[in-house]
């Protein structure tokens, strides 16, 4: 997996560069293929990266580099980056940060990682114009974090899936965006 994720890195950021630096001299249809191939490196990449840290979980290796941090920063940090996917639907994404901000030991990096995964889960599964909303409630010893949107709701039938890796629930994205089906898997192992 280390050996594939270089060379799409490197695919990703060149497909990046054509579809910014280089449109203009690009006609329609190349314009297309370039997008599809940053799109499709940037899954493969995501993909591949997951597939680490699931092996890495699996095998009782996620190493965690806990910090004090402002967790209320953080998140409002990747609920910034996660606008910007938003707005291509057309969806809100609000935080309001707590008015007591307590400092908390946490990794930054793997915390980044699982509010990334849920607010993009969110947008991904909600439909144009609604709403995703992100909450942090803090008391001393506790930090809770939910992420609520307007989307379709998850079928009873498939509430056992959710945490599983390579499972998917029947409900599919509103606009045809990829899921590698291992998200909330790592997301579960991380937090757990």
């Amino acid at each position: 997996a280390h050996d594939l994720r270089n060379p799409l890195g490197v695919i990703s950021t060149y497909a990046e560069f054509l579809e910014t630096e280089a449109a203009a001299v690009l006609n329609e249809e190349q314009r297309e293929f370039v997008t599809t191939i940053k799109d499709t490196s940037e899954f493969l990449l995501r993909l591949v990266t997951d597939l680490l840290d699931v092996s890495a979980i699996g095998a009782g290796q996620l190493n965690l580099d806990r910090r004090t941090a402002d967790l209320a920063q953080l998140i409002q940090h990747n609920v910034t980056l996660n606008r910007v996917l938003a707005a291509k639907k057309d969806i809100a994404v609000a935080f309001d940060p707590p008015a007591v901000r307590p400092r908390l030991s946490f990794d930054a990096g793997k915390i980044e990682q699982v509010l990334n995964n849920l607010i993009s889960n969110a947008v991904k599964f909600s439909h144009r114009g609604t709403r995703v909303r992100v909450r942090l409630e803090c008391t001393k010893d506790l930090a809770t974090v939910a992420v609520e949107d307007q989307g379709q709701g998850i079928p009873a039938a498939d509430l056992s899936k959710l945490f599983k890796p390579f499972s998917k629930a029947s409900v599919r994205s509103t606009a045809g965006e990829q899921s590698t089906g291992l998200g909330l898997a790592i997301v579960r192992r991380i937090v757990e």
